[in-house]
């Protein structure tokens, strides 16, 4: 409860600090909701530059981020104040009671998830990425005092902004803090649905809308691990919704808006760069529509395109400066550092034409080719009704231009489904705006009842995938047992915590986590591609200063330059893991 309490003054600090830049935009904001989601959306992000301006200064000290904060406090208290003093005249109980059942229904969904996902949320971290680095290397990055470069990794020069937070709250000693802001973005971007489909369409269709968008088994799942691709999907959505409001006034305050969203998005994940392309073809679309001359479409342009790389160019910069390579360890060919990858190999369908038509059925019936999460049955169930979206104005074009662009070119740059969670809200408005148009022309009250068992369904998934960190909360179960039931690495990091050495290295073959461990971690795949050499003579550099040396090897992959080292060596521990789902391997320590 306690990281809750701190959860939520963040979030108030948050919202304080971000409605002073909000307004800078916005002066009159079409509801309480928008003015909160866009609000907390820019001060997050706001705190994610603090956390990484004394990181890179080398004061990353508890106290140093508490002071941080207690500032913020006094410039954001105020504001937060005011928003917390406006809901005095908000009826919520009377707008219930507004609602038909269906709708009321749908309220309930909307409800039932994010309680569902907390216990998920306050569970101990399980998720693969998370423990390889969303939440590794900010463990590294306090223990080191300093944000920079980790040597001997992929990720670390990337761009952080949602791992900053993760660093925050790691910090202050809190896992769950950490965990809680994935967590939240998965929320906010439920609230930016709904405040957009209400303020363009109706207040029915945002709310099957975002029930939708809520149960879809890929969000709810994201929503328990600290990932960033609900973060990505956030300011992703935000960016494509303030630019439908510049479209209305065509004031070039919400163009600006506009860029700063799509900024936080690249600053996110480099995949936010697709939002970049999309909205820019949007753009481009309105001024053909509206007749705009060549020099004041080049200024938008510019205006866009300066605005977007001030926010998110300090990420770039920095791995340009340390590796050459500003989107290291892409484009290793232009940029001469980094290594050629195997992103978007074994990911998705045939890279063709039909394959891109197949998408719809593919994403669901073919889940492992899609990273393995899931968007739902209903996605593909329901996608018809899309015929029964009218095309007269403006936000259902480019609903469908922003769905189709986006998703073509994800398909073709890596086609993994948490990447385009933002083509999830954008698809499931869609679906509801043709559901109520194909209720306005046909009396189809079955499709009603057809629609709320799908929900179910995906209701009873959301407790099946959360029912142990359920248990976890209600005492049924141990923390201990757990995490040694969930996560594979434990055991082994739990005895090498134990029984090496405080200065020890291990070399890990095969296994990326290295969160649990509190003992030096290099990966043995990255420092291949990283040095192209033999790893020997750092080890030898390593004993020469009397550094305990130790290998984990896991027997599903390659031991490369230590097979002959290894073959006449005893484990000094072993222990067999499930590494997937109904997979199993060995785990191995040696000493070096």
């Amino acid at each position: 409860m306690t990281s809750i309490f701190y959860f939520i003054i963040i979030i108030l600090i948050a919202y304080g600090l971000g409605k002073l830049l909000f307004n800078l935009f916005i002066r009159k904001p079409n509801s309480l909701l928008e003015d909160f989601t866009f609000s907390v959306g820019l001060g997050l992000a706001l705190l994610g530059y603090v956390v990484y301006i004394i990181g890179s200064l080398g004061f990353l000290y508890q106290k140093y981020i508490l002071t941080a904060l207690m500032l913020c406090v006094l410039v954001a208290i105020y504001p937060a104040y005011r928003f917390i003093y406006g809901f005095r005249h908000y009826n919520i109980s009377k707008t219930i009671k507004s609602l038909n059942i269906f709708e009321k229904f749908l309220i309930g969904i909307i409800i039932f998830v994010p309680v569902v996902c907390l216990f998920g949320a306050l569970a101990p971290e399980i998720g693969n990425d998370t423990l390889s680095y969303h939440l590794y290397h900010p463990k590294i990055f306090i223990e080191n005092h300093k944000i920079g470069y980790i040597p001997f990794t992929r990720e670390s020069l990337w761009p952080y902004l949602a791992e900053m937070l993760f660093t925050m709250g790691l910090i202050l000693k809190s896992v769950t803090v950490a965990k809680l802001f994935h967590y939240f973005f998965g929320i906010l971007s439920a609230m930016a649905v709904f405040s957009f489909t209400r303020k363009f369409f109706s207040q029915k269709v945002a709310l099957l809308a975002t029930a939708l968008f809520l149960s879809a088994p890929g969000i709810f799942m994201q929503m328990v691990y600290s990932y960033i691709d609900l973060a990505q999907c956030f300011y992703s959505f935000l960016a494509f919704y303030v630019l439908m409001l510049w479209m209305e006034s065509k004031h070039i305050r919400l163009l600006m808006l506009s860029a700063v969203f799509v900024g936080l998005t690249i600053s996110v994940k480099l995949l936010g760069g697709i939002t970049l392309l999309v909205l820019c073809l949007i753009m481009l679309l309105e001024f053909i529509r509206i007749k705009t001359n060549y020099k004041n479409m080049l200024k938008y342009f510019f205006i866009f395109g300066f605005i977007t790389f001030l926010v998110c160019c300090v990420w770039y910069i920095r791995s340009y400066f340390v590796l050459g390579n500003p989107v290291y360890p892409f484009l290793h060919n232009i940029f001469g550092t980094g290594w050629e990858t195997n992103i978007n190999v074994d990911v998705g369908t045939k890279k063709d034409f039909l394959g891109f038509l197949m998408l719809p059925w593919d994403v669901v019936m073919q889940l492992d080719s899609f990273g393995g999460q899931q968007i739902g049955v209903i996605f593909l169930a329901f996608l018809p009704f899309l015929f029964f979206v009218s095309l007269k104005n403006y936000p259902q074009h480019y609903l469908f231009i922003f769905l189709i662009c986006h998703a073509l070119l994800w398909f073709v740059v890596d086609p993994q489904l948490r990447f385009t969670f933002a083509n999830f809200a954008v698809a499931f408005i869609l679906i509801s705006i043709g559901f109520y148009g194909a209720l306005r022309k046909y009396n189809l009250s079955f499709i009603k009842i057809l629609l709320l068992i799908c929900i179910l369904f995906n209701m009873v998934l959301c407790v099946y995938y959360n029912i142990d960190a359920i248990k976890l909360s209600f005492g049924l179960t141990s923390k201990e047992n757990y995490i040694l039931h969930k996560e594979r690495t434990y055991p082994i990091a739990t005895f090498v915590n134990k029984n090496f050495p405080s200065n020890s290295v291990v070399i890990a073959i095969c296994e990326p986590r290295g969160f649990y461990f509190d003992r030096k971690i290099i990966f043995y795949d990255i420092w291949e591609n990283v040095t192209k050499g033999n790893i020997y003579p750092y080890i030898a550099k390593l004993k020469k200063d009397k550094v305990p040396v130790y290998l984990l090897f896991r027997d599903d992959g390659d031991l490369g330059q230590f097979k002959t080292t290894i073959a006449a060596k005893i484990p000094i521990y072993k222990i067999a893991r499930e590494v997937d789902e109904g997979r199993f391997a060995s785990y191995y320590l040696f000493e070096l």
